[in-house]
């Protein structure tokens, strides 16, 4: 856990990742935005986050990854959506990651994430990372078609919402910190007495790890289903096959063909 956590919990908000923005400038890495409720709560795509008041995580963290290139930003990503992974398979559920970072148990949704970046030349400055998980609530009422949660998929006791926000924050913290680790720590570059350099993502199996766990954490990959391409509407019957360098996602069509995506250029049929 990120020793610098300062947790800033409200009663309403417009949305966490707007207090965040807004706070941005004075705020340090570790600080927590959270809320019993929002009025206007993001998701991707434009859409908007349905959560009963005091139900459910919805919070949104502050990360100044400066010893990450902006070119692997998706890293971010990928460390804040495999950290919700694993705190849901420590609850027993098997959570997959439907590209880029929304999470799943089976077909149904229980977790939406919205990043935003601010760079620093061709460095990260900022990254505000805001996550929704759907935890005690067992009744939707928007017209969403696939919403589930913690508690409807472990019945139970309700669960403590800032016990499970200290072990949501663990997981992802003890993933970012590998991240860092990877991008900052020296490694010898060369034979003995020779000065050290800097370490490399190629250099370090912590991002390997991360990108390795995350490829195999992808909702339906390797199984054939339908998608939509955006652009033309066209449906394609199709498998996930990885997640390229730039973060767009590889489909295999039936006859070999191999295509990437960019988010919003291809859309799952549930």
């Amino acid at each position: 856990m990120n020793k610098n956590l300062v947790i800033n919990w409200y009663e309403t908000l417009d949305s966490t990742n707007s207090e965040a923005a807004r706070q941005l400038e004075g705020a340090a890495e570790g600080t927590v935005w959270t809320t019993d409720f929002q009025t206007k709560g993001k998701g991707q795509r434009g859409n908007t986050w349905e959560s009963a008041r005091g139900k459910n995580l919805m919070f949104t963290l502050l990360l100044r990854p400066d010893f990450l290139p902006a070119s692997r930003q998706f890293l971010v990503s990928q460390a804040a959506a495999l950290g919700v992974c694993r705190y849901l398979k420590d609850k027993g559920l098997n959570a997959k990651i439907k590209w880029p970072n929304d999470i799943y148990v089976g077909d149904k949704k229980i977790c939406g994430m919205l990043l935003e970046h601010t760079l620093g030349g061709d460095k990260l400055s900022a990254s505000i990372a805001g996550i929704g998980i759907n935890l005690n609530q067992t009744r939707f009422e928007s017209d969403a078609p696939n919403p589930t949660s913690v508690l409807l998929e472990a019945p139970g006791e309700e669960l403590d919402r800032k016990e499970e926000l200290l072990k949501v924050l663990t997981c992802i913290f003890t993933l970012y910190e590998s991240l860092r680790g990877a991008f900052s720590s020296p490694f010898p570059a060369g034979g003995a007495g020779q000065e050290c350099g800097t370490r490399t993502e190629e250099d370090s199996s912590a991002v390997r790890c991360i990108e390795e766990e995350y490829l195999e954490s992808l909702y339906r990959r390797n199984e054939w289903h339908r998608f939509t391409e955006t652009a033309t509407g066209t449906v394609i019957t199709a498998r996930i096959t990885g997640v390229n360098e730039n973060a767009c996602l590889i489909l295999e069509q039936a006859g070999g063909l191999k295509k990437a995506y960019a988010f919003k250029e291809i859309r799952y049929i549930l």
